[in-house]
């Protein structure tokens, strides 16, 4: 007798989000921040962990050009200069990336992954983006007009144009 699979899956058995992982892309002081607060979430310092990732928002912001006086306001503006990032995303960092105490463990494991997924988006997929566009119109741009089937190289006579219609 086989038994069947269980349809009960174990998150300690999947890999990680790629978001989770600090990519090399993300500036150093940052991803030290980053790595600093998961050190300490690991070790159970939830004072560090949070001092951790709220200065590695405070940094971002920073690197973004959008650091203010207000918080919430340089959040706002982070937004929209990456309107990629989901709102959901800073409306939690607005929660749980203000004050001076320490965070209790799932939400100190919540705010460092927030600023994780915010950072892989800005400085990973970002630039995935630019360097995609960029390739895809360096091949287009190299495209000779009189090379590309069913493309008159000259203004369409009107035989062409009947023929299209």
């Amino acid at each position: 007798m086989t038994t069947k699979p269980s349809a009960v899956v174990s998150n300690d058995e999947m890999p990680s989000p790629r978001f989770l992982v600090v990519d090399h892309r993300v500036p150093e002081q940052i991803r030290q921040l980053l790595d600093e607060a998961d050190g300490c979430l690991n070790m159970g310092f939830t004072t560090g962990g949070t001092a951790c990732a709220r200065r590695a928002t405070d940094v971002v912001l920073e690197t973004e050009g959008v650091l203010t006086d207000d918080y919430s306001a340089s959040l706002a503006a982070l937004g929209k200069k990456h309107p990629s990032i989901p709102p959901t995303l800073f409306t939690v960092l607005d929660l749980l990336g203000t004050g001076d105490d320490s965070l209790p463990v799932d939400a100190l494991k919540a705010l460092i992954a927030i600023v994780k997924a915010i950072t892989f988006e800005i400085y990973v997929l970002g630039l995935e983006r630019i360097e995609s566009l960029e390739y895809l119109s360096d091949l287009i741009g190299s495209l000779k007009r009189d090379t590309v089937p069913g493309r008159p190289s000259a203004p369409a006579s009107a035989a062409g144009r009947a023929r299209r219609d």
